[in-house]
């Protein structure tokens, strides 16, 4: 290889990282259709706590349902579209893989938050400590955003990421209120949701 190829190969290589790789848009709208579930069941969740915080009372087993039932739905729905996909979700370029890299670090932090806050909340039946989680898993992914704009420099990475730590932030000091629901509802829907039908439809980059 000649000094001339090898520099041509270094070039590549930068690109892939300012810019990312062609071809991975497949993978950026499936992870967007993620998203926009996501947004949708969690959305609806927290209307249901909403509820409850405005004095709605409810069985422990539909309790039970809506605490873990987004949570089912949206694995059943994530495995079924990476099975559907197979390789053309697969990231492409070094930026591709780090960006995967953390959303996929993200998912599996927010399944032990699961763990964490969920039995505690049914064996006490203290509602309250369940409202800590969505602010940790918001907060979470405030951080995996930034970390993306980071790599990516997209400006609308950064205004969701902040967006997602603002509302985890202003959750922490209206638990138990109902600015609580209304901030928590406004985050899922415009900062997952909203993103997460663009990148889907390949408008978002």
């Amino acid at each position: 290889m000649t000094d001339a190829d090898s520099a041509r190969e270094d070039l590549a290589y930068l690109k892939t990282l300012v810019a990312g790789e062609p071809g991975g848009g497949e993978v950026w709208r499936f992870t967007g259709r993620l998203f926009a579930l996501g947004g949708l069941v969690y959305g609806i969740q927290c209307l249901f706590h909403g509820a409850q915080i405005l004095g709605v009372q409810s069985p422990g087993p539909v309790t039970l349902f809506f605490l873990g039932a987004p949570t089912v739905i949206f694995l059943i729905y994530m495995t079924y579209a990476i099975i559907k996909s197979g390789n053309a979700i697969k990231p492409k370029g070094a930026t591709g893989r780090a960006v995967s890299a953390i959303f996929s670090s993200t998912g599996l932090m927010n399944l032990v938050f699961l763990v964490i806050f969920l039995p505690p909340t049914i064996q006490t039946g203290d509602f309250r400590i369940w409202l800590f989680y969505p602010a940790v898993v918001f907060a979470v992914l405030g951080g995996a955003w930034y970390a993306a704009w980071l790599i990516r420099k997209r400006l609308w990475m950064l205004a969701t990421g902040l967006g997602w730590m603002i509302s985890a932030g202003l959750m922490g000091l209206t638990r138990g209120h109902a600015a609580y629901v209304l901030i928590c509802g406004a985050a899922l829907f415009l900062f997952m949701m909203l993103p997460g039908i663009a990148m889907a439809r390949g408008k978002a980059d």
